[in-house]
């Protein structure tokens, strides 16, 4: 029912909505054109003889690969959205436009690896056209000429989308930034210790499902290993799935669970997978001499999502490192009892500013009030949303010439003398 009743709210709130609806359409729109493209490779490709071309299929299969992966990430984005809203969690919030951001990088390496694997992926040797069309001495030629046409404007179009989409999430972030704060003032204690690593907890969730992604984007690189002559083997590839999946796994349940022996060892062990990484992105760095190089075709991507993975790998370690140390030191924040904090004598500070300092406001971010004239039940009062909240204020507004100001300095002088 929980969940029911937050997607509910996802969908009631105007700001939620268009943002669930902006990252749909972008998710739809770009899946489209990016089938488009992979029609017109595919169109291209069934006119070569791949049995002799094992390097050709290698990079055929790379080609499809990396159009799989952005079509996958275009999915993994709107997955990211669904838990930003319904988590409530600018760190969530922050997960969703940092990938946004990496997905912009990411469209603009494909179009120039697209083309090198056009150009590789069926050479002389290989063409074999079964097209009427590209029967001619220079069929290869107009062959390559014809679908990078039709793909080009396609490729760019997703190029210009792309960066367009992120700017207005990014937007609709900033506005969705308050209300995501309100209720991290309305779950949590106010306890500095415990927004510390409340911080720590969310930032830490928030790399772990974005290692999700470029460990798994990594592994599926390495699929063709074997035919592009990688020293990288099949059996490697499916390791760094399995173990990636284990391992990233558990570190969020025991993130969740905050359990303190677990992440230490998580640590460790993440410690090394970092090590794994560096090594592989120097074997891809590596030169080799003319026509001897297996990465020729496929070094951009590799060294894109590499580099990408190393750098959230040392963010997840050192803020998994803090994490560790505050439960290791007895501070807890999922786990926490007194977590929620619900006071029979306060209500949300309908007329304060989220942004107020913390001085102005009671410990646990609400305002005292004299429950007896409260225009809502006190049960209700730490249930509500930002929105709801918005909404009750407007509709119980104080009568013209009365202040909220004035309103407040009442409601305080009605608290008990201690």
């Amino acid at each position: 029912m929980g969940s029911d009743s937050r997607l509910a709210d996802i969908l009631h709130n105007r700001d939620f909505a268009l943002t669930l609806g902006l990252v749909s359409v972008e998710c739809v729109l770009i899946c489209i054109l990016e089938g488009m493209v992979v029609m017109n490779h595919l169109g291209l490709v069934s006119n070569c003889n791949m049995a002799t071309n094992v390097t050709g299929q290698g990079v055929s299969e790379s080609d499809l690969i990396y159009h799989s992966l952005f079509i996958i990430s275009q999915v993994f984005q709107v997955i990211l959205c669904v838990d930003a809203l319904v988590q409530r969690n600018t760190a969530q919030l922050l997960t969703l436009l940092t990938f946004g951001l990496l997905v912009v990088g990411y469209g603009g390496i494909q179009l120039q690896q697209h083309i090198i694997l056009e150009e590789a992926g069926c050479g002389d040797a290989a063409w074999a056209p079964v097209d009427p069309r590209w029967f001619g001495p220079n069929g290869r030629q107009d062959a390559l000429d014809y679908f990078g046409h039709h793909m080009r404007p396609i490729e760019y179009a997703i190029i210009a989308l792309i960066p367009a989409f992120f700017l207005v999430l990014a937007f609709f972030g900033w506005r969705l930034r308050k209300q995501f704060a309100w209720d991290n003032y309305r779950n949590f204690s106010a306890d500095l210790k415990i927004k510390t690593a409340l911080v720590n907890s969310s930032l830490l969730i928030t790399f772990l499902k974005l290692d999700y992604f470029f460990v798994f984007s990594f592994a599926a690189q390495l699929i063709p290993s074997q035919k592009l002559q990688y020293d990288a083997s099949t059996t490697e590839a499916i390791l760094v799935f399995i173990l990636g999946a284990l391992g990233l796994t558990i570190s969020l349940v025991a993130v969740y669970k905050e359990y303190k022996y677990v992440l230490p060892v998580m640590f460790v062990l993440g410690c090394a997978s970092v090590v794994y990484f560096i090594y592989r992105l120097a074997r891809i760095c590596v030169p080799h001499p003319p026509g001897m190089d297996p990465y020729q075709f496929t070094r951009s991507f590799l060294i894109f999502t590499t580099v990408i993975t190393i750098v959230l790998l040392l963010l997840t370690l050192a803020t998994m490192g803090r994490t560790a140390w505050s439960v290791w030191h007895g501070v807890r924040v999922f786990s926490n009892p007194v977590r929620r904090t619900k006071g029979n004598n306060y209500r949300p500070a309908y007329d304060v500013p989220i942004d107020t300092p913390d001085e102005h406001l009671a410990l646990d971010g609400t305002l005292p009030i004299d429950v007896e004239h409260s225009p809502i039940s006190p049960a209700s009062h730490q249930e509500l949303s930002y929105h709801q909240l918005k909404q009750l204020s407007s509709a119980a507004a104080a009568p013209p010439g009365y202040p909220s100001e004035k309103r407040l300095i009442e409601s305080n002088e009605n608290l008990p003398m201690q």
